[in-house]
């Protein structure tokens, strides 16, 4: 006999998105359950680590306009909790000065009305020496880009949530979604619980969950290295002093400062694609190639020692946007998987709009349905 024990929400996944969603429905005085499959802020999935870059600069004005709501969504968490998150870098986007998706970038900033400024590779160089771009680049500077504290804002919106109401279980991970007509039933290690809506925030288990809901989604799961340099000049290379940054090429490689673990460099989705739920082997050295010849062209102060690699998973759709939906054959079910590499920024905007779905209160972007996949 299945053991119920009624909510309004539950939540599975308890990363970045799943307790922004928590937290958000919690403060709106929904009864919320929350499944993490692991501990709280976990090293295995996306939403781990000291630094997450948030910033306006995109080429795309979807982007742009979610930024602008997800800034101050963050500060107000902040002044709520009490606990700092987000650390002011400046943002320097740089690549040849006819780069097409520099000049978007630039396009989107003039549309939107944010400030930036146009430099050359000699301005760049003036203001940042710990750059050596070419002759022929350019670059854009943008001084609100930001470093999120990805571990701290994970487990400042679960205690939160908590604090709000939230019921939280971590190892407890979801082994089965029933949907019926007016409720689901989810099957747990610890019991069965069921609730009016599940929002499915997984992150690289969202797949495999949807597939037993007859849900074949096109998403692939990718490891991702990271690498944290020890370079000799750390003072040139601490926030305020260096910003975040993203090379506009082929592959695509962004850095963060030092913030206590290292300068932060990788390689934007250079990888192939894993089963999150095999043994994961250690990953050949192209990334670290890749990226030390970077930095000794780019950014020479910065070669050192290698302090650290770390892992993280990108859950890439083929178009690289976000879903943020109901289960087309279940009206009950909403699916927030906000990622592809570059969501976590918005996560506390995803977890919004996802309330929203559960709450039935506005429908998804266009951008973001289920529906584009399916033909």
């Amino acid at each position: 006999m299945k053991s119920v024990k009624p909510y309004d929400t539950i939540v599975i996944g308890i990363g970045a998105v799943g307790a922004a969603a928590a937290y958000h429905l919690a403060r709106r005085g929904q009864r919320v359950l929350a499944l993490e499959q692991f501990d709280l802020d976990h090293s295995m999935g996306s939403s781990y680590g000291e630094s997450r870059i948030i910033r306006y600069a995109y080429k795309d004005s979807i982007y742009v306009d979610m930024a602008k709501q997800a800034f101050p969504m963050w500060r107000d968490l902040e002044q709520r909790s009490g606990k700092r998150l987000l650390t002011p870098s400046g943002g320097l986007d740089f690549g040849p000065a006819d780069s097409p998706s520099l000049l978007a970038t630039r396009d989107c900033l003039d549309a939107a009305g944010i400030a930036y400024e146009w430099l050359s590779a000699t301005e760049t160089a003036r203001r940042f020496p710990q750059f050596r771009l070419d002759r022929d680049m350019a670059a854009i500077l943008q001084p609100d880009a930001a470093i999120l504290n990805a571990s701290a804002c994970v487990r400042t919106l679960a205690e939160m949530a908590e604090i709000s109401g939230a019921m939280l279980k971590t190892t407890c991970p979801a082994i089965k979604i029933e949907p019926s007509s007016d409720s689901v039933y989810v099957e747990t290690p610890e019991g069965g619980f069921s609730a009016g809506k599940v929002i499915v925030s997984a992150g690289p288990w969202a797949g495999k969950l949807l597939h037993t809901l007859d849900l074949n989604l096109p998403l692939t799961v990718t490891r991702q290295e990271q690498v944290f340099f020890k370079p000799a000049r750390r003072t040139a290379f601490l926030p305020g002093t260096f910003p975040v940054f993203i090379h506009h090429r082929e592959p695509w490689i962004y850095g963060l400062p030092d913030t206590g673990t290292g300068l932060k460099i990788a390689v934007h989705n250079l990888s192939h694609a894993i089963d999150p739920d095999d043994d994961r082997p250690t990953q050949d050295d192209t990334s670290v190639d890749t990226v030390r010849a970077w930095v000794k062209r780019f950014l020479p102060w910065g070669d050192g020692p290698i302090r650290e690699k770390r892992e993280c998973l990108y859950t890439m759709t083929p178009d690289e946007h976000f879903i943020i939906d109901t289960h087309p054959g279940y009206s009950n079910v909403v699916i927030g998987s906000p990622c592809s590499g570059h969501g976590f920024k918005f996560a506390i905007l995803a977890g919004f709009l996802l309330a929203d779905l559960a709450q039935g209160r506005a429908p998804t972007q266009e951008r973001f349905t289920v529906r584009r996949f399916l033909g």
